[in-house]
C-alpha cells in the first residue's frame, strides 16, 4: 500500500495527525488556533526571525487561512497541553525535500529544548514514513540564535539565498535521533 495518496491535485501525506513525546505534543493546526498564531506573531523577536516588520494579515481568520494554504502540514506545538508554538512544512516535494518553519511564541519556553524536541518528533515521522529525504530552513543571516538552533539539530549551511537570508539543510537519511 502506498504511503501517499493522490486526490486530484492534492497529495495527502500519511503522517500522524497528532504526535507525542512525553509532555510535548504536535497536533494539527485548528481553526481555533488562528488567534494564538496571530498573537504569537506580534512578538518582535518572532517577527525579526521571520523577516517581517509587522504581521501580514490583519485578521486572525485571514492569517489562519494563509497558514493552512502555505504550510502542509501545520502543527501547534503544545507543552503540558498548553500551546507554545508552531511548526509547519512548506514547498513540500514528496520523496525529495521540504522547507520547515518553527517558532516558540512564549519567551518563557524558549531555549528549554521544546523546539528541538518538536523538530525531532516531526523529523522522525518524516523519516519513518519516507515523506522527504531533505529538510531545509531559511534563516536571517544575523539571527545567531536560529542558526545555532538549526546547527544543533543537525543542519548545515548550504547556500546563501541572498544578502539577508541563508539556507540550511539536513539529510533525513543520516538522521540518528530519538
Amino acid at each position: 500500500m502506498s504511503k501517499f495518496k493522490n486526490i486530484g491535485r492534492v497529495v495527502r501525506v500519511n503522517i500522524p495527525v497528532d504526535m507525542e513525546d512525553h509532555n510535548i505534543r504536535l497536533r494539527r493546526l485548528r481553526f481555533s488556533d488562528g488567534l494564538f498564531i496571530m498573537n504569537g506573531l506580534k512578538d518582535e523577536v518572532i517577527l525579526n526571525a521571520s523577516g517581517l516588520s509587522r504581521p501580514i494579515h490583519t485578521s486572525w481568520f485571514s492569517l489562519w487561512w494563509w497558514i493552512k494554504k502555505t504550510f502542509i502540514p501545520a502543527y501547534c506545538i503544545e507543552c503540558d497541553s498548553k500551546p507554545i508554538g508552531f511548526i509547519g512544512l512548506y514547498d513540500l516535494k514528496i520523496g525529495e525535500s521540504t522547507e520547515i518553519s518553527l517558532a516558540i511564541f512564549d519567551n518563557s519556553f524558549r531555549r528549554r529544548g521544546y523546539g528541538t524536541r518538536a523538530f525531532k518528533l516531526l523529523a522522525l515521522h518524516l523519516q519513518r514514513h519516507s515523506v522527504v529525504r531533505k529538510v531545509r530552513a531559511k534563516v536571517m543571516r544575523d539571527n545567531h540564535h536560529a542558526i545555532s538552533f538549526w546547527r544543533r539539530a543537525g543542519f548545515t549551511k548550504t547556500e546563501p539565498t541572498d544578502d539577508v537570508i541563508i539556507t540550511m539543510s539536513m539529510d533525513l537519511n543520516k538522521l540518528s535521533m530519538i
